[in-house]
């Protein structure tokens, strides 16, 4: 089974997707989580897991973004702990650093650390942090580190200059698992949609929800993201109980699509948590 995936080689969503497939994954590494969705949608691999929310900085927008607008559906979600290390050459030290590379994410999830540690690193974001891994090992500068798992240590020749660097104790990155098909309904599921309005009006927002509240149908999640098309402008995402073929989630969904311009189904799925 072919799972496209963030790479190149060792990052947390290969973590990811070897906890979900086990060994039956056949990985193929894409540049951008939008590349991974784009394979799916072409059928060019059978499934792509990507990074959706980490409980340290929420949503990734790429992925948000990913979603909305490539022809894929969710099929899961996985939990994964997220357990940061800085890694640097063969013989660099700590004091000694002066560029910091890793994906957005893990360097915001790492600030407490990097700012009493390395207050004057420059911070350099890359697409992932096993392609900062790479860039570090290929150009073996002892002033560069990275911030990653551990395990991008071996995979790159590099060493572990300090372990569990990350803010706060519990670390947890939730990961969507995409194809051309969602989950079939199992009692214990989750729908997640995006929508956008049709018009900015008082209350719209409001009706919305109550489809959902006057059907007893639990939110999990809601967030905005800019549409950009013009500013002020929102997509509105939404997780929640459920399944899509649940009889009051189809009243619901029918309703919105009502008092939406566009509803679009991401797919319903297995809860996790």
């Amino acid at each position: 089974m072919k799972v496209g995936i963030l790479g190149p080689k060792g990052t947390y969503a290969e973590l990811a997707a070897r906890a979900h497939f086990k060994d039956k994954a056949d990985i193929v590494h894409y540049p951008m989580i939008t590349n991974v969705a784009e394979a799916v949608a072409r059928g060019e691999v059978n499934a792509g897991i990507i990074p959706v929310e980490s409980l340290r900085e929420g949503s990734v927008g790429e992925a948000l973004d990913a979603l909305t607008w490539v022809n894929v559906k969710v099929q899961a979600e996985i939990v994964v702990p997220i357990s940061h290390s800085l890694l640097g050459v063969k013989g660099a030290k700590l004091e000694k650093i002066t560029q910091v590379l890793s994906h957005p994410q893990a360097l915001a999830q790492c600030r407490d650390f990097l700012r009493k540690n390395l207050p004057k690193a420059e911070l350099i974001e890359m697409t992932s942090t096993a392609k900062a891994a790479e860039q570090v090992s290929k150009l073996k500068q002892p002033p560069m580190a990275v911030v990653g798992p551990k395990a991008l240590a071996e995979l790159y020749g590099l060493q572990v200059l300090r372990d569990e660097i990350q803010t706060g104790g519990t670390n947890l990155t939730r990961f969507l698992c995409l194809a051309n098909e969602d989950n079939k309904r199992t009692g214990r599921d989750k729908t997640s949609i995006v929508f956008y309005t049709a018009a900015d009006r008082p209350g719209i927002l409001h009706e919305i929800l109550g489809e959902f509240a006057s059907r007893k149908i639990n939110l999990t999640k809601i967030e905005s993201r800019p549409s950009k098309k013009a500013l002020g402008d929102y997509l509105f995402f939404i997780d929640f109980e459920g399944h899509r073929e649940d009889k009051k989630v189809k009243e619901a969904l029918v309703k919105v699509g009502k008092k939406t311009a566009m509803l679009k189904v991401l797919g319903s799925y297995p809860k996790r948590f």
